[in-house]
């Protein structure tokens, strides 16, 4: 059971990491020839 608890944590921690690594990165969309463009990060904010 403690190994259980110990995989679950370790996991956890690495869940973590990679959500703080991804809030960082940017995703760029564009519709109707370019007249439409957002970037939002991975973490949903709207940049622009």
């Amino acid at each position: 059971m403690q190994k259980l608890m110990r995989e679950a944590q370790r996991l956890q921690t690495e869940v973590a990491k990679i959500q703080e690594e991804l809030a960082s990165r940017t995703v760029e969309g564009s519709a109707g020839g370019g007249m439409v463009k957002a970037v939002v990060t991975c973490g949903l904010e709207l940049r622009s």
